[in-house]
């Protein structure tokens, strides 16, 4: 009887197959610049990272249950590097010493490396803007359970409040994934980040009012840098010129003005343009400022309402990676935990494209997490999982027919 091939199988277990999808040679390059492994005879980078990459993924709650887990798993990492069992205390003697800009650093070789795969127009912002030039950004705030970076808000009445870091992003809407991360205490003021910030030249930035800087604003508007932001309540300004909206029924308005600021106490004014949107979903009357003088007002708005999906990326992190549990109590073993989840984000979102979201993000993520020690591709298995289940029925059924064959 003739065997039917599995075109499923993989040489590699699934967590293999995914730590394949990090360059050996940029891992390498990563750990040399950083001198990551200078005094660390135990625990190497690789092992390090490793650990860490499977117990973010498989949801580990101690780091007593990652050494535990990943031992029963550790042959089959052998080919990638790894090459000791951590006892738990250099495990987390690790997570608080080695700094965590090797992991951040590996982070943005990982998103450079990748960049090009990642790009895709899947948003509708009109005809009159390249998505691949829009960025967008916001900050999510991490809450810790203890104050090892300094929590937002007042103190409470106990006197005990709880920590949190707050994670700035940057994302191009062409490509889903961030390309600029800053990690501070929950504390840290919004507008900060337009400080530590790179915009690239033509480029369209989109963000909340928080952080709004008119400094800033005049600055981008002197170097062909745009933006688009929401007005606060409080915005001194004076308006210049009136544009006919009649023809837009959901535009109440479209005017050039001066607005009004004071930088180090001296008197400023920087000349902008303000839209008034009705927003026709949700009834709002939305008021945007920007210094994009010759587009369509209708424009302005379509790449405000587009920077949602910076929140739909926070939420996807969060609920497929832990962050809500920490192995650290250390500043820098939070940052790791941080660096990894992003890490693993940016891989399972470049397979997303591979396979063209056939699946479910998430589905895809914990198909992975649940089967780790599996000989299946998951690339193909995705794409093709009704032919799969087929496949491995009918192997049976040939089977089953063979021993009835010889038993005859």
């Amino acid at each position: 009887m003739k065997q039917v091939k599995n075109i499923f199988l993989s040489g590699h277990p699934i967590i293999a197959q995914l730590l394949t999808m990090i360059p050996k040679e940029i891992f390498n390059q990563v750990v040399e610049q950083e001198n990551s492994d200078r005094y660390y005879k135990k625990l190497k980078s690789a092992d390090h990272f490793i650990c860490m990459f499977y117990a973010f993924l498989t949801r580990n709650g101690s780091l007593r249950e990652v050494c535990k887990n990943i031992s029963l798993i550790a042959q089959k990492l052998i080919p990638f590097g790894f090459k000791q069992l951590p006892a738990r205390s250099t495990l987390s003697d690790a997570n608080r010493k080695r700094d965590s800009k090797v992991f951040a650093l590996l982070y943005l070789r990982l998103y450079t490396y990748y960049r090009t795969s990642l790009q895709g127009n899947w948003l509708d912002i009109g005809g009159e803007v390249d998505p691949g030039m829009v960025e967008v950004f916001d900050s999510t705030t991490i809450t810790l359970f203890k104050e090892i970076l300094k929590g937002a808000g007042r103190n409470p009445l106990d006197g005990k409040k709880k920590g949190g870091a707050k994670v700035f992003a940057k994302m191009n809407l062409a490509e889903g994934v961030p390309n600029f991360i800053c990690i501070r205490s929950a504390a840290t003021n919004e507008n900060i980040f337009l400080k530590v910030m790179e915009l690239q030249e033509y480029g369209i930035a989109v963000f909340d009012k928080g952080f709004n800087r008119y400094s800033c604003f005049e600055k981008w508007s002197s170097s062909n840098r745009y933006f688009v932001t929401r007005k606060k309540d409080n915005a001194r300004y004076e308006i210049v010129m009136d544009f006919d909206c009649s023809n837009s029924r959901d535009i109440e308005s479209d005017q050039v003005i001066l607005l009004r600021y004071r930088e180090n106490g001296v008197s400023r004014t920087v000349e902008l343009r303000l839209v008034c949107y009705f927003d026709p979903e949700s009834g709002e009357r939305l008021e945007f400022i920007t210094n994009l003088m010759g587009h369509e007002a209708l424009t302005i708005a379509q790449l405000y309402k587009n920077r949602w999906v910076i929140e739909v990326l926070f939420k996807q992190i969060k609920q497929n990676f832990e962050l809500k549990y920490f192995l650290s109590d250390s500043e820098n073993g939070i940052k790791i935990q941080i660096w990894v989840a992003l890490i693993l984000n940016l891989l399972f979102s470049v397979l997303h494209k591979r396979i063209k979201e056939a699946e479910d993000f998430s589905t895809m993520v914990m198909v992975a997490a649940k089967n780790l020690c599996s000989y299946v591709s998951l690339e193909k298995f995705l794409v093709n999982t009704e032919t799969y289940c087929k496949s491995i029925f009918q192997k049976e059924l040939n089977n089953i027919q063979t021993e009835i064959w010889f038993s005859g």
